[in-house]
């Protein structure tokens, strides 16, 4: 069966395919070694309730498609550090895997697929089929076709057709702090792995105290770190922020409803003490997530995907001929990512399972991405880089560990991350 793809998923298709592909990863770190087997049918068993995970590219016309994928060989593998490559044989056509070592269960997919909260649903199906398979838990396996995607994009720009945005940031009209740091080469996907773990009950009373909330507590935090490692003079650093488009319009969706706005942490800023910086950013993130702006940053990216479309080159041709100036706009209008989709909420029967979760994404496009999650009273913050200095995230850290006691810091070194390359895909 074959579809063309919904916007929500094709826009990673036309921006950040090969090198800069956004690989998301959630591993899971269980109190008991994983058995393969097993998780081979707890995987098989999710695939069938989560029809979008079953996605098969090919390029018809140089136009992406898809097929949904029948339910047979699935790509779960034993984790031997083996680079792969998205759609290709190395994920039997798949465009996820899961990777199993010991207690530790990863699920790597590339971002067309799902969102962090996409990929958070499939994963805990997956466990649950898994324990269930195992005999631990008593539970009946999900419906068939239960848990499906929706067109989320198209139908927030029906909703808000015609409505302006209000005081949205334009980082255009700004100057912009660029990290000047020296590159991994653009040729592969090494990538140096940080993190910071937090304490949530300290981090949410500081927030509290400041009338804010985590995520601007952390971004005036990491801003006024960023001051002290660089010189970014007058200049305004902005963090490219990922949404849930979800819980601004109620909708539901198991594949993609993310999208992103910013926040700008003007030089000024950097003369206030945190409670004052922590207020102020969390006016600016109402100011930036209120739907019309939402709405509006969806409807300037999908007019680059219709761009594309209409073009009469491959999408392989233009991806190619536009790589360098999407990494030099990228960088020209954001400083760093960070995604933060809040608490991780696993089935209850699950939870005395688990003992440690975390999210991560490549960095692609900037020098480095933040991903986030909160589990069992820890907010965990991976950073990934495409550098080698871990100098600036050691700085936030200590910025962190000043106004919240028991942040705790960890290096893990570096790390090459998957890829999705057009040229691998099926063409017909």
């Amino acid at each position: 069966m074959k579809k063309p793809y919904l916007a929500d998923n094709y826009y990673y298709y036309w921006v950040a395919p090969g090198g800069r592909a956004p690989i998301v990863e959630w591993e899971v770190m269980l109190a008991q070694d994983v058995d393969g087997a097993a998780l081979e049918q707890a995987v098989k068993a999710a695939l069938r309730a989560h029809t979008n995970w079953r996605t098969h590219s090919v390029v018809v016309g140089g136009r992406p498609q898809h097929e949904l994928m029948d339910v047979e060989s699935v790509p779960v593998f034993a984790d031997d550090g083996t680079v792969r490559r998205m759609g290709s044989s190395d994920t039997l056509g798949y465009l996820f895997y899961v990777a199993w070592q010991g207690k530790k269960v990863a699920l790597r997919y590339f971002h067309s697929v799902a969102d962090g909260r996409g990929g958070l649903a499939f994963m805990s199906t997956v466990l649950r089929c898994y324990l269930a398979e195992l005999g631990l838990i008593d539970c009946e396996p999900p419906a068939p076709k239960s848990t499906n995607t929706q067109p989320t994009f198209e139908r927030i720009l029906e909703r808000m057709e015609g409505v302006p945005p209000f005081g949205k940031f334009d980082p255009k009209r700004h100057d912009i702090f660029s990290m000047q740091v020296e590159r991994y080469p653009r040729t592969g996907t090494l990538q140096r792995v940080l993190e910071i773990d937090v304490p949530l009950a300290p981090l949410l009373s500081l927030s509290k105290r400041s009338d804010s909330s985590v995520v601007p507590t952390l971004q005036a935090l990491i801003g006024r770190a960023l001051h002290a490692t660089f010189d970014v003079g007058e200049q305004t650093i902005v963090a490219y922020t990922s949404i849930d488009t979800r819980r601004v319009f109620g909708l539901e969706s198991g594949g993609n409803a993310a999208t992103h706005f910013v926040v700008p942490y003007v030089a000024k800023l950097d003369r206030y003490d945190l409670p004052m910086r922590a207020m102020v950013l969390r006016g600016a993130l109402d100011l930036q997530t209120l739907p019309e702006n939402i709405a509006t940053e969806i409807a300037q990216n999908m007019a680059g995907v219709a761009e594309g479309e209409e073009s009469p080159y491959s999408v392989e041709a233009i991806t190619a001929a536009i790589e360098q100036s999407v990494i030099e706009n990228s960088n020209a209008s954001y400083t760093y990512a960070i995604s933060y989709p809040g608490k991780v909420s696993l089935p209850a029967e699950v939870e005395p399972f688990v003992d440690e979760v975390r999210t991560s994404v490549s960095a692609y496009m900037l020098p480095f991405s933040i991903e986030a999650c909160e589990y069992k009273g820890t907010v965990r913050m991976v950073f990934t880089q495409n550098f080698e200095d871990s100098g600036p995230v050691r700085a936030i850290y200590e910025e962190i560990a000043r106004a919240v006691p028991g942040t705790t810091f960890v290096n893990r070194g570096t790390r090459t991350y998957d890829e999705l390359r057009l040229e691998d895909l099926e063409h017909r």
